[in-house]
């Protein structure tokens, strides 16, 4: 309907924490940065009830009328400190719809009507439940999810004071309910891994016991993992839409390792991995390992990963030291403790899969560069400094290339940069033997996803090239097994 915006704002991490008081949904993808680096949102993320509740307070204190229909469908996350803006869509003397957007994305799309909806529900979840306050989020199995139920109270906090447009139109009971969703799907079904896709709830004054939610599971797909979840109470009965998401991948550990690296190959060889902390560079440094190799594992924002890593390599008798790194600092100053090492492995990498607003973002090219180009050649100079042995980089690219996908096309015009400084560096750098490959699509944090995706073993794709970096780097090529 109109281009401008009615409200804008962005929600900070003590917004999260308020928030968590009071809907008492306590998912650490909200405010826990570690736990929610390894999920597919690579960052927290707003509560989607919180954003909910205040671009629909927003509207109605423009628009004041009474609802008793809310609809919602939450699109994409919003994250920490991004900028959000209400923008209306429609709007009659029954109903508003509305959208909220960031990044010129829509992110949640929200309709208020006068009217009841005319969802079918299949059965009201137990008005007799127990109410549960959890302290920890559920992490159940998706086969444990069908036919749960049970209920949760909702708040004793002062509501109208945070929403008081969205109390005056649908009660303060229905408001503290609508809050308390948050809780059923963060804390309680699915959970842990959860994600909220959206609700159609009724709100009527005599739904339900007062100050008590009761919620029951009617529908699992295991195909999208995804449920559909009644409630009713409080002021309101409807449906909630949720997916549980896989939880984070791990990787192998060095006992399933060990057994694919016979003898010591690489005995002797000091290897650096850059991103060591997880996923690829976690298996390399796991297989350097296995075979008699000294690895140094980097990480940037996890020294608790780094030291995970690090235990099983020790605890099975291999050899591994911890570096702080940042792939976007100078790399010499970072280094300058390292001693000379046989090879080196760089994995750094920034989010790869984020909201875009248009075919090709420069500015997120700008981002991928720095870590793909700058960051990889700055590496390549400070290990190759004062006249250096010849040393063996390993870089990954990546068959997102060929595949020309638009959600990765600063991603991919990155590699593809990189590819070509690799190529440079093997002509015109006296010492540096760059060795380059596009790997497959991967099962790592950053390509866990919701549904069918193919992803090819960890081990089974670094395995060979762990091989053919160490044999590279070694004057007397140890044969591979």
């Amino acid at each position: 309907m109109t281009s401008a915006p009615l409200a804008s704002r962005s929600f900070s991490m003590d917004d999260q924490i308020a928030f968590a008081r009071l809907s008492s949904d306590w998912n650490p993808v909200h405010r826990d940065h570690a736990f929610a680096r390894r999920t597919q949102v690579g960052a927290p993320v707003v509560h989607g009830i919180n954003n909910l509740a205040w671009a629909a307070n927003a509207v109605l204190q423009c628009f004041p009328f009474r609802v008793s229909n809310i609809r919602a469908r939450f699109l994409q996350p919003l994250y920490l400190d991004e900028l959000a803006s209400v923008r209306i869509r429609n709007r009659t003397d029954r109903l508003i719809e509305f959208q909220v957007v960031a990044a010129n994305v829509a992110v949640a799309l929200i309709r208020l009507s006068s009217g009841p909806g005319k969802f079918a529900v299949a059965g009201t979840p137990s008005a007799t439940s127990t109410p549960v306050r959890m302290s920890q989020p559920a992490d159940l199995r998706f086969e444990q999810l069908a036919g749960q139920s049970g209920a949760v109270a909702t708040s004793d906090k002062d509501v109208r004071s945070l929403f008081p447009a969205l109390s005056d139109a649908i009660g303060p009971s229905a408001v503290k309910a609508l809050l308390a969703t948050s809780e059923i799907v963060g804390m309680t079904c699915p959970g842990l891994h959860s994600l909220f896709a959206g609700l159609d709830v009724n709100c009527d004054p005599k739904a339900g016991r007062e100050n008590v939610l009761a919620y029951s599971v009617t529908k699992v797909d295991a195909r999208f993992r995804s449920l559909q979840i009644e409630v009713s109470g409080a002021g309101i009965a409807g449906r909630l839409e949720a997916f549980a998401r896989p939880a984070p991948p791990t990787q192998p550990g060095m006992a399933e390792i060990a057994p694919h690296v016979a003898g010591s190959p690489f005995a002797g060889q000091y290897s650096l991995i850059i991103g060591g902390s997880r996923g690829l560079g976690e298996v390399t440094a796991k297989i350097i390992a296995a075979g008699g190799g000294r690895a140094v594992i980097t990480y940037r924002e996890s020294g608790d990963d780094a030291e995970r890593v690090a235990a099983d390599i020790r605890r099975a008798g291999g050899q591994c030291e911890i570096l702080h790194y940042d792939a976007l600092a100078p790399a010499n100053a970072q280094l300058q403790t390292l001693g000379a090492v046989d090879c080196a492995y760089y994995f750094a990498t920034p989010r790869i899969f984020r909201r875009k607003s248009a075919l090709f973002e420069p500015q997120t090219l700008h981002m991928f560069l720095r870590y793909y180009a700058d960051g990889f050649n700055d590496l390549c100079t400070a290990l190759s400094r004062d006249g250096a042995e010849k040393l063996t980089v390993f870089y990954p690219s990546t068959m997102a290339v060929d595949e020309r996908a638009s959600a990765t096309t600063e991603y991919a015009m990155a590699k593809m940069a990189g590819e070509v400084l690799a190529q440079y560096l093997n002509e015109f750098a006296i010492n540096i033997d760059v060795i380059c490959r596009r790997l497959p699509r991967i099962l790592t944090d950053q390509t866990a996803t919701i549904g069918v995706a193919s992803a090819d073993n960890a081990l089974d794709v670094m395995l060979p090239i762990v091989y053919e970096v160490q044999q590279s780097a070694r004057r007397d090529p140890v044969p591979h097994g």
